[in-house]
């Protein structure tokens, strides 16, 4: 052989992958603010991916393409090392596949288990019912009844037994020739793994096996989808004018046998919103609280943090939805504070909530309810100033703006990498260490991001190289800085972290956003505050250990359903597990899969104490 000949071979690279590779049938796209999801309807599989991966897929859609054709489609952009990456990830989760048969034999050697935060009946175990709330219509609940034989199916579903083995016991116990069960078994399961109803997962491997995790199986396993389907938006063909030239619609899917829908009225939905706060759920006294209700623990804490002084106290509270708070402070103020004479000013955004709050309060001396533009609350303010102002579960309806950090004068190895063109783009790398040096970035973001950052001298060396700020919220600290004293305390309470940045949720068809504590203390102390913050459960002193009905919105919402069906109302109110099981022996329900209870510190209904955080804002006094 010669040299050339050898160095020819040496230069040989193996294919990525042999024959071609296609896109499933099976899976969906859903999308949360800048977040993208791939779900897969046999196996439950959510995957969580950037949009540039989304094409990387559809190239598959309907085509099979070849290793050399992937390549070239993006070897430039990627890389044939990320290229490869992607390829791991996809084929093992069967998002790319190389034949028909690959999904359905995947599918006889995984183990099915049931999903968390399910609603299933299984008093009678040859109709078992299983009730989905419907996250995509958002008004409607699905109630799916099982039949005999399918009953006799879940009755398999633990994750023990792989579809194979439960296909043989079942052919065994009825008789009938196993390659039809086979088929009838995979179908059963792919009604119950799909995203409309979530209520399986298909595991790789028993789930016995994942012994010590704290729900005992991996989150990929209990993990559901909420948020927006968009299949349809990723395969509709615009032109360059954003015109429609090409509409896709999904191909028919089976349904199960017996599917009704039971509706779920807009009242209904608007009083689940209203009930999503911690103030709310413990409007009355409750044994969480050592049997004292919200407003009271909140007036403790003013209290114990000198909030209150001299013979009249004005009050502001920003962002209220309802009244019960105000109503439960004012009382423990009037049994504590007895000389202290309370204005109580209540300012929301919303007109309509302004007018319930008005009604409410009307019985309340010295309480005003007024509305406005938040981001003008000084100036619709001008010239008051508060003792206390209180903001509770407010800010993260606040805006939050995306933001990149950026090294001044670009990389440090910048020239070693100018025609490295395997690397990833600079959307998939992570900063170098030495960019994390403050006096060495700059940044890009959205509306006034920079300027908030400017102006409030924020130190954010640790963000990752995209990210969150919660800008909304840092304009609100300026402004309420403009409506105290020297001696005004601030009280505002949300969820979010000290030093995570904030991320985008979506709960009953509304976005909201974490807040990053250590961001919102800089700006404050930029103010010329000090600012501290405090896990909200220990200074409300919630019982930790008792145990509580521990759910979802979304389970709530199916629960609600199956216990109204059976004559027992299911109210918004924190259940401890004595009387959740009361109810459900009222309802003669003896199995209704999944149950939890949890620790108050972890799960209160469908809200999770030890997320939420007090930002203590106040100035030192000098005595």
């Amino acid at each position: 052989m010669s040299e050339s000949q050898n160095d020819t071979q040496t230069e040989t690279k193996t294919p990525l992958f042999e024959n071609t590779l296609t896109l499933s049938d099976h899976i969906d796209y859903f999308q949360n603010g800048e977040d993208f999801f791939v779900y897969h309807n046999l196996y439950g599989y959510i995957l969580k991916m950037s949009e540039d991966l989304v094409d990387f897929l559809e190239f598959f859609h309907e085509t099979p393409h070849t290793a050399d054709e992937v390549e070239a489609q993006f070897g430039e952009v990627f890389g044939r090392e990320t290229i490869e990456e992607f390829l791991s990830i996809f084929r093992t989760l069967a998002c790319l596949i190389p034949n028909d048969e690959f999904e359905t034999n995947k599918t006889l050697a995984m183990y099915p288990t049931t999903a968390r935060w399910i609603t299933v009946d299984q008093t009678n175990p040859t109709a078992v019912v299983i009730y989905v709330f419907d996250v995509q219509s958002r008004d409607r609940v699905a109630r799916i009844e099982l039949n005999a034989w399918e009953s006799e199916l879940w009755s398999y579903i633990n994750g023990t037994m792989a579809t194979e083995d439960i296909a043989a016991a079942l052919a065994e116990k009825y008789g009938q020739p196993l390659e039809d069960v086979k088929a009838r078994v995979a179908a059963s399961l792919a009604l119950w793994t799909h995203c409309d109803v979530q209520a399986v997962k298909l595991s790789a491997e028993p789930c016995g096996n994942f012994r010590g995790r704290r729900f005992g199986v991996p989150p990929y396993l209990i993990s559901t989808m909420p948020y927006e389907k968009i299949t349809k938006h990723v395969r509709t063909i615009c032109d360059e004018n954003g015109n429609i030239t090409k509409t896709w619609e999904p191909a028919p899917r089976p349904l199960p046998e017996k599917l009704t829908y039971i509706s779920v009225s807009a009242d209904e939905l608007e009083n689940d919103r209203k009930h999503s706060r911690l103030s709310a759920l413990f409007a009355a006294p409750h044994a969480a609280l050592r049997n004292k209700s919200y407003g009271n623990v909140v007036f403790d804490v003013m209290k114990k943090h000198a909030a209150f002084s001299g013979d009249t106290c004005n009050i502001l509270e920003v962002g209220a939805s309802e009244a019960f708070t105000v109503r439960e402070l004012l009382n423990a103020a009037a049994k504590n504070l007895p000389d202290t004479q309370i204005h109580y000013t209540m300012f929301v955004a919303d007109e309509s909530i302004a007018d319930n709050l008005k009604n409410a309060v009307a019985d309340l001396k010295n309480v005003v309810v007024l509305s406005g533009d938040i981001e003008k609350i000084d100036a619709l303010l001008d010239g008051q100033t508060f003792d206390i102002i209180y903001s509770d579960e407010f800010m993260a309806n606040l805006p939050s703006v995306n933001v990149r950090k950026m090294a001044v004068g670009g990389s440090d190895d910048e020239e070693e990498d100018e025609d490295d063109d395997d690397q990833p783009d600079i959307s998939e790398r992570e900063l170098k260490p030495a960019h994390t040096d403050a006096s060495k970035l700059t940044f890009i973001g959205e509306q006034d991001a920079v300027p908030l950052i400017l102006k409030y001298k924020l130190n954010l060396a640790d963000a990752p190289e995209d990210f969150l700020l919660n800008s909304g919220s840092i304009r609100l600290i300026g402004r309420l800085a403009k409506l105290s004293k020297y001696t005004t305390q601030m009280f505002l309470i949300e969820f979010g972290e000290d030093i995570k940045y904030p991320v985008q949720t979506f709960e009953d068809g509304c976005v909201a956003f974490a807040q990053h504590f250590g961001v919102l203390k800089q700006a404050a102390r930029t103010l010329g505050f000090n600012a501290q913050s405090t896990y909200w459960m220990e200074d409300i002193n919630i019982d930790r250990e008792l145990k509580m009905f521990a759910t979802t919105r979304s389970q709530f919402k199916a629960m609600r359903s199956l216990l109204a069906e059976n004559g027992v109302s299911l109210q918004h109110k924190p259940y401890t597990k004595d009387e959740f099981e009361a109810l459900l022996a009222q309802a003669s329900r003896k199995s209704v899969v999944e149950v939890n209870f949890e620790p108050a510190e972890d799960r209160v209904s469908g809200l999770v104490p030890h997320a939420y955080k007090l930002l203590h804002i106040f100035r030192e006094l000098e005595f």
